[in-house]
């Protein structure tokens, strides 16, 4: 979603679509994720009875059941939004500037003299420079999902790994809180990883050897 609107937002800079989204963006970066996670619980629980409000799994089901799995992906759908809509503000920022930035570029320039279309200047040539930055924030927010998120799963009373490490430090449980940081650890390393793979896609100039 925040590529999506990072895109639309920076090809059509100034426009009333992007200033939609950066008042969409404002909003998401205004509200803390349990105020936004009490409304989405007051709002999709309660006055809309979609999503359940609280826990990770239907307690009457057989664990390993079809519908346990199913369950469990129900119950992980409102923290979910809450997590990933919050997370948009980001992104969007980012990408819309290097948009910008990027159209501005000789090579841009280059580009339109040849005579390619603006579809294809836009997502071959200006979209693939302008992921380079926002690479480095997907290794960062490969930790944070993995690691859990310990407020929003607080809120929904959901049993996360972040939910986890808290007990370990209020329970005082130093061998759980142990190996729960060099988790986290190795999750910094995977995710710094995965974001120097993720260069050699976007940008063959950078290409290790």
């Amino acid at each position: 979603l925040s590529f999506i609107l990072g895109i639309v937002s920076g090809r059509y800079a100034y426009s009333i679509g992007d200033y939609t989204i950066q008042v969409f963006n404002y909003v998401m970066l205004a509200i803390p994720s349990f105020i936004a996670g009490v409304f989405a619980i007051y709002l999709f629980a309660f006055q809309f009875p979609i999503f359940p409000f609280q826990g990770s799994v239907n307690i009457n089901l057989q664990e390993g059941s079809f519908a346990y799995y199913l369950s469990k992906l129900y119950h992980t759908i409102l923290p979910a939004l809450t997590l990933g809509l919050l997370s948009t503000a980001g992104y969007i920022p980012y990408l819309r500037n290097d948009i910008i930035d990027n159209a501005n570029k000789d090579y841009v320039l280059t580009a339109k003299a040849k005579g390619l279309s603006m579809n294809k200047i836009y997502n071959k040539h200006i979209l693939r420079n302008s992921l380079i930055p926002i690479m480095t924030f997907l290794g960062a927010d490969i930790v944070r999902i993995l690691g859990g998120a310990v407020i929003t799963e607080t809120i929904f009373s959901f049993n996360g790994i972040g939910k986890l490490f808290l007990e370990s430090v209020t329970g005082q449980d130093y061998p759980l809180m142990m190996a729960l940081t060099l988790f986290f650890s190795f999750l910094g390393l995977f995710g710094n990883l995965i974001s120097d793979i993720t260069y050699n896609f976007v940008d063959p100039r950078i290409r290790s050897n």
